[in-house]
């Protein structure tokens, strides 16, 4: 397990980048000039993030630069907050120390997170320490079934949900091929869940379901050699975008060119990059798209992500949102006189009756409020690269999976 901690930035910055639905740059209990001010220099509001830096390195620097920002002009009523990374390196072992360090850090909560098994391996540790986990990039399924952590992402089994959705309902596929990376007994649960939910709301079937893939596998011939054309009108493939790319290289070498159904994981500047491949892929983003120039959204976020050199991806956007939604619990939902405390920052988060305006970053507003699970974020955005393109294309509407059959999943006790 290894610790990363950067120093808060104490350079004042230009009053556009620092808004977010309201969401004041200098903090004065909830609202304030948000124009340059005096750089925080009071006691630190210490804030821990738990990161699979190898799978997600953006989340993290990108919580950093929001907190840099605010710092500069102000922080919490001159208050700066103070955010240490560890990285769990996506080991269980190394992850539980990440959470005792974490907690001896004098954390209030947890932010930005982006680990491969935190909500898995450290749930209950949230709960007996109460402490909550504004989650970055929630990646297994205990990251949104337990009471202690609220990603602002909408997770891999909702984002399998839309992807089926779109393929079959807005994109007419009637043989969808599924392959995918299950995990654990809670990964292959929720996975499950989601293909249900699908056939449940749809009335169909999938034409193959392919659970068989593992993370770092080498070859996927013997996957590819599944599909044909008969059998096949469309494939879902569940995963990283490294991975995809190599499962996708495989499928152009045996000639296959059908229409692809990604997940958000794919959706960077690099995976577009580096993709050869002869059919249109379809990914359900679940922040508005940020490789569309015309929507204003992420203005505010690529600019900071660009003074700072952090890559534009969806990871980047999690760890942004997520500062931003403890700003704006820390400026909106606390009560001004209370002691800055893990249990009065709870309280608050768990007490959210209203939720935040992402400034339409996400389909709908984001809130942690009360509840035994949080699937805070249930939106996706429709994108595509078109057959040799080269380039993301942005579809829309929203998609609203609460509207369209989406029920929390369940997953089994850790």
């Amino acid at each position: 397990m290894k610790k990363l901690h950067m120093k808060a930035l104490v350079v004042p910055v230009a009053a556009a980048a620092l808004v977010l639905a309201g969401c004041s740059g200098g903090g004065n209990g909830g609202g304030g000039d948000t124009g340059g001010g005096d750089a925080a220099t009071g006691e630190p509001i210490k804030v821990a993030a738990l990161a699979s830096m190898l799978y997600f390195p953006e989340a993290p620097p990108a919580a950093q630069a929001v907190f840099d920002e605010y710092n500069a002009n102000g922080g919490f009523n001159g208050r700066p907050i103070e955010l240490d990374t560890f990285d769990d390196n996506a080991d269980p072992a190394a992850s539980s120390t990440a959470a005792r360090d974490a907690l001896n850090s004098g954390a209030v909560a947890l932010v930005g997170s982006s680990s491969l098994l935190d909500c898995s391996v450290n749930n209950k540790t949230w709960v007996d320490n109460n402490i909550v986990s504004i989650q970055g990039v929630g990646v297994d399924p205990f990251c949104f079934a337990t009471p202690n952590i609220a990603p602002v992402d909408t997770g891999p089994y909702f984002n399998m949900f839309a992807s089926l959705w779109n393929g079959s309902e807005t994109l007419g596929f009637e043989k969808i091929c599924v392959f995918t990376v299950l995990g654990d007994a809670a990964g292959r649960a929720a996975a499950e869940q989601a293909r249900d939910a699908w056939s449940d709301e749809t009335g169909k079937e999938l034409a193959l379901w392919d659970d068989s893939l593992v993370r770092g596998q080498s070859s996927y011939a013997g996957n590819v050699a599944q599909i044909n054309k008969d059998k096949c009108d469309s494939i879902l493939i569940t995963g990283v975008g490294a991975a995809v790319i190599q499962f996708l290289s495989e499928a152009t070498n045996q000639g296959i060119d059908l229409p692809v159904l990604a997940q958000t994981s794919t959706y960077s500047q690099e995976f577009v990059d580096t993709l050869v491949y002869a059919g249109d892929v379809h990914v359900p983003a679940m922040f508005s798209p940020w490789s569309d120039p015309e929507d204003p959204s992420n203005d505010d976020w690529r600019a900071l992500m660009e003074k700072n050199n952090i890559g534009l991806t969806s990871f980047a956007q999690g760890g942004y949102l997520a500062a931003k939604a403890f700003i704006h619990i820390l400026e909106n939902e606390m009560d001004p006189d209370a002691e800055i405390t893990r249990e009065a920052f709870t309280e608050a988060a768990k007490g959210m009756t209203e939720g935040f305006d992402t400034g339409g970053m996400t389909g709908d507003k984001w809130m942690f409020g009360p509840g035994d699970s949080h699937q805070a974020n249930a939106a996706a955005w429709p994108l595509v690269i078109e057959a040799n393109s080269g380039e993301w294309t942005s579809l829309g509407p929203w998609f609203i999976g609460t509207d369209n059959g989406w029920v929390n999943t369940t997953v089994p006790s850790s």
